[in-house]
């Protein structure tokens, strides 16, 4: 039985029940078991994997272990309740009552046993030096620049995933009252750093290398690319991060309409950023124009944001005030992050010669007449 599947051994119990080999109590009790059994494999085939795969199944079985002690003292009364069933219904009955109360009685403290599985099973220490080492600058490629290329290509890649992944936690570091979430980017953004001079020393010994004009281009764009995204993780750990710091020092409080602000430009500058990924991999002009696009709807969107932010100061709503300093530095911060992100989208635009030179209107110049010239 220890190899069957939970259902198979619910549908066991029923069979033993209904045959008469067991009363309705141990049937009862059987369900149970099966529950936390169903929960035991996925725990043993995940242990040899990291401390992320492993936290779900350690999750299940936390809450299958739960439930059922808080149930086994209820078995009684509820063999007394499903006196009147067909066993096997009974059975199948208790599986699905004790399931949906897990459920109900769990579901809202998700939160709470993720973080208990982050504690039971913290990522090893070493993880971190592992995210910061370079995987695909290969010294031996640099004398084949074409492999080379793709493969600094690969890497920054990398390090903007690293970059996506803290931006992805500053809003968490912003929102909660805890400050091992803005550790926790701190950290990352050391990785960034090393990952990032690693990849600049390797462009930098590439270029050294005969290249023709188009790999020229390329390792030029993949340099600047590369800048912009540890420029972009500066301004979340010395910025963003002083700001979510500061807000828990001052014990401060978002108003929930600044923070739901906040909330819309930060998923679109997270939807731009993995726009420019995009255009890293393909330079698609599509997606180029599509990332010049996005910057202006940022730069919209935080006009409006601002403007309403204070737009509520005016009239007296005090949590707008005590924070309004905060929320506008972050507001800035965020379209700071959207000029970097976009800014991998210009030499393509530029290249196809669909970049305008300036942004400024031509006013006010005298007109040249002939005599002038």
């Amino acid at each position: 039985g220890a190899v069957l599947p939970s259902r198979a051994r619910v549908m066991l119990g029923g069979s033993l029940a209904g045959g008469g080999v067991i009363g309705t109590e141990t049937a009862v009790a059987l369900v149970l078991g099966a529950n936390l059994g169903g929960a035991v494999p996925a725990v043993l085939a995940t242990s040899a994997d990291g401390a992320v795969a492993r936290r779900v199944p350690l999750g299940n079985l936390l809450v299958r272990v739960t439930g059922s002690l808080l149930a086994l003292p209820l078995v009684p009364m509820a063999a007394a309740l499903l006196a009147g069933v067909a066993p096997l219904t009974a059975v199948v009955s208790a599986h699905v009552a004790f399931n949906a109360a897990l459920a109900l009685l769990f579901l809202p403290l998700v939160t709470p046993l993720a973080r208990l599985t982050e504690r039971l099973l913290p990522e090893p220490e070493d993880a971190g030096e592992d995210a910061a080492t370079p995987r695909h600058l290969d010294e031996s490629a640099l004398e084949t620049p074409s492999v080379a290329i793709a493969g600094a290509v690969r890497e920054t890649l990398r390090l903007g995933d690293l970059v996506e992944d803290m931006l992805r936690r500053s809003l968490t570091a912003l929102r909660q009252n805890d400050e091992r979430p803005i550790a926790e980017v701190s950290r990352a953004d050391d990785r960034v750093d090393r990952l990032h001079t690693a990849l600049k020393l390797y462009l930098a010994k590439l270029g050294r290398h005969h290249l023709d004009a188009e790999e020229t281009r390329r390792v030029d764009d993949l340099m600047a690319f590369a800048i912009n995204l540890e420029h972009i993780g500066d301004i979340i750990d010395k910025s963003l991060m002083e700001l979510a710091a500061k807000r828990i020092r001052h014990h401060l409080h978002f108003a929930p309409e600044d923070f739901r602000e906040v909330e819309e430009l930060h998923r679109r500058t997270v939807e731009n950023l993995r726009t420019a990924l995009g255009i890293l991999i393909g330079e698609d002009r599509r997606l180029a124009r599509q990332l010049i696009a996005g910057k202006d709807a940022v730069r919209a969107l935080e006009r409006t944001a601002t403007a309403r932010h204070l737009d509520r100061v005016r009239r007296g709503d005090a949590a707008s005030i005590e924070t309004s300093a905060l929320v506008l530095d972050i507001l800035r911060d965020l379209k700071r992050i959207n000029a970097h992100v976009a800014a991998i989208a210009l030499p393509i635009l530029d290249q196809v010669g669909e970049l305008s030179e300036s942004r400024l209107k031509v006013v006010g110049l005298p007109r040249l007449e002939s005599r002038d010239v």
